[in-house]
């Protein structure tokens, strides 16, 4: 979206949601698993997490994390909040229809995770809270992995690791001065690649982002493939910040790193850092960043980008990108496209920079695309699976 009125986008529908809002202060989460719980985390952090709600008639009696769960019924005797749905898809679809059955309505009474995560809770973070809130941001601290995969939406593959520079300390510190420099909360800060793990001085960019800034991070997270091992060093400092490592599974494609999956779950069960190993991948979908090229009008970019809705910001130093996939992508692969394609943190002043920086991250920019969009299938891109991590042949 192009930018019309800078700093005042969204000050009409904020206006109707704060009011809405403001009338009861208090929101539920249907569905206390991870996602649920990880929200319900940046939720008391606004003293607005008013429980859980959830049908198991066995976790209405044993709560969740020493917090109440209602049933539907219970709710709806008092009625007095907003409810988010956190669940998997599939059931996603029956919470919502069950909400509809009461009839709850969708945007009124209910919201579902991405767009209570990405847009509404933002909106009323800076509207109601004066508190700047963004959902995720990233710093890629190298661009060199240990696997070679295909078609890495960062364009890792074309990374030669003895030639590649990776981002100093001096220019991690500045990343994480100048993003919590303007940002007040953000539900989960994560360390990525590449492959992070490769990064000699991984241990302290975790303390000095630990140190300064741990109160205002919901969830202090890793993003690994699950190849290295963690020294004790690493695991002592994850620990003492609570860092959850995320570890991508790969085993499908890669059945070899199954035994690897197993020894690193030891070793953090070892040094009593949290983990979650994601599900078994076996499809990406193909961005087309290595083939495609549109040689769209500004006016055509502009609704590809519009239809993407990307959750991927990154931060490098002052600079914070709307897309990760898209900075990386660009220098990786040797577009070296849209190197203005970012908004400057440290030249955000003014009364009202944190609507400037709410907006950024609901996509308005001057330009209201990004270069890279001339190289991506964005939105579509979920018509083209592919094999998950398929290895370049050496």
């Amino acid at each position: 979206m192009r930018w019309k009125n800078k700093g005042h986008e969204n000050d009409h529908f904020a206006d109707k949601l704060v009011k809405q809002y403001g009338k009861m202060q208090k929101i539920y989460i249907f569905g206390a698993g991870v996602k649920g719980r990880e929200l319900a985390a940046t939720l008391e952090k606004y003293n607005c997490f008013a429980g859980y709600i959830d049908n198991s008639i066995e976790k209405q009696k044993k709560g969740c994390e020493n917090h109440r769960v209602y049933s539907i019924n219970d709710f709806l005797k008092e009625r007095d909040g907003f409810i988010v749905v956190s669940a998997s898809q599939a059931n996603t679809s029956n919470i919502s229809e069950q909400l509809r059955s009461f009839e709850l309505v969708n945007g009124v009474d209910y919201f579902l995770y991405d767009e209570f995560c990405d847009i509404i809770f933002p909106i009323l973070s800076v509207y109601y809270y004066n508190r700047s809130f963004i959902s995720l941001a990233q710093i890629t601290l190298t661009e060199r992995c240990t696997l070679k995969c295909k078609k890495c939406a960062h364009g890792c593959y074309a990374v030669d690791n003895s030639m590649a520079k990776d981002m100093t300390l001096k220019q991690a510190y500045k990343s994480a001065d100048s993003f919590f420099s303007k940002i007040d909360f953000i539900k989960e800060f994560v360390l990525i690649g590449g492959e992070p793990l490769l990064y000699r001085d991984l241990v302290e960019v975790i303390r000095y982002i630990g140190k300064r800034y741990r109160e205002k991070i919901g969830v202090y997270s890793i993003t690994t493939n699950g190849t290295i091992i963690p020294t004790k060093e690493l695991l002592d400092i994850c620990r003492e910040y609570q860092v959850l490592f995320r570890i991508s599974n790969y085993s499908v494609q890669l059945p070899r790193l199954r035994e690897r999956y197993e020894k690193l779950i030891v070793c953090l069960d070892k040094g009593n850092v949290s983990y979650l190993l994601g599900n078994e991948e076996s499809e990406w979908m193909d961005y087309g960043f290595d083939y495609l090229n549109r040689k769209a009008t500004k006016e055509e970019l502009i609704m590809i980008f519009d239809s993407c809705h990307t959750p991927c910001r990154e931060v490098r130093e002052n600079r914070l990108y709307y897309c990760v996939m898209a900075r990386s992508v660009s220098e990786n692969l040797g577009y070296n496209i849209g190197q203005d394609d970012y908004l400057d943190l440290d030249k955000l002043t003014g009364d009202n920079y944190k609507k400037e920086l709410l907006e950024f991250t609901l996509g308005y920019s001057e330009k209201g695309y990004l270069d890279m969009c001339n190289h991506c299938n964005g939105a579509e891109a979920k018509k083209y699976p592919i094999p998950a991590a398929e290895q370049v042949e050496k």
